[in-house]
């Protein structure tokens, strides 16, 4: 089974000083994987006749899903800033349009409309004052709004930047597949960083990450006023994208060999 890479990229500290990029992809059985153990029986007080050994049940009925994906298919881009689903900007959007291109045999792709994800959220019940930055609020909320706009699978992505000054850092994005938030700090060097998640919006199946940096103090060190900062900020989130797009793009290319379309 290959495992996403990238936790380690984003969660120490030491991650954040070194180069990080890459990609990896998931392709393996849910039920393959609790077949490996042997089923025995379990205490009657336990309220379940038998189980995987050695595995709970949570965690059984969390590994019990399948992969699903197919090519050609429908995929969505969704962006988060902040923690919250956001508008995907023009110049980023260039960036997935082209990788589109390239590869018309992947399918079509479809920014995620933070407006109806809002909708098949409420539609869903969930109420907008229960609104938090936790991943597991977002995830389900794009999910709802890919689910409403017929996606069978999305691309969830974030940028982040890290400052330092003399040797200590300064500030960085809570970077961690969801909550990533650009930071316009004035500081001496700066990198960015973003990752990405491509997940099936049906049954939450994780088929792949992507993540990539870029050196962005050029960027921070010219901020100037409110609307220059806003300008560099969305050059310096472009340049992250733009690195990102290529781990992306050798993901889908992986995937498409893993899964081809049926005869």
């Amino acid at each position: 089974m290959r495992i996403a890479g990238i936790a380690l990229c984003v969660s120490l500290t030491a991650s954040f000083l070194g180069a990080c990029a890459g990609h990896d992809i998931q392709t393996t059985s849910g039920a393959d994987y609790l077949a490996a153990y042997q089923h025995q029986p379990l205490p009657a007080s336990s309220g379940a006749s038998s189980l995987p050994s050695g595995i709970d049940e949570r965690v059984a009925q969390i590994a019990a899903v399948e992969p699903d994906l197919r090519f050609p298919g429908r995929f969505g881009v969704a962006r988060i800033v902040n923690g919250q689903l956001s508008p995907i900007p023009d110049a980023e959007a260039e960036l997935w349009a082209g990788l589109a291109e390239r590869h018309p045999d992947l399918g079509a792709f479809l920014p995620i409309s933070p407006l109806v994800a809002e909708l098949a959220s409420r539609s869903a019940g969930r109420s907008s004052g229960a609104r938090s930055q936790n991943t597991g609020y977002v995830i389900e909320t794009i999910r709802l709004g890919a689910a409403r706009q017929h996606v069978d699978a999305v691309l969830i992505y974030e940028v982040g930047a890290s400052s330092t000054k003399d040797p200590s850092v300064l500030a960085f994005a809570d970077l961690t597949i969801i909550g990533g938030a650009f930071l316009p700090t004035r500081v001496i060097t700066a990198e960015g960083r973003a990752a990405a998640l491509f997940v099936d919006v049906r049954n939450g199946y994780p088929y792949g990450t992507a993540n990539a940096s870029a050196d962005l103090t050029s960027y921070f060190m010219s901020w100037g006023s409110d609307r220059e900062t806003a300008i560099r900020q969305q050059e310096a989130s472009r340049t992250v994208v733009e690195n990102l797009v290529p781990e992306v793009e050798a993901m889908f290319i992986e995937l498409k060999e893993a899964f081809p379309p049926a005869a």
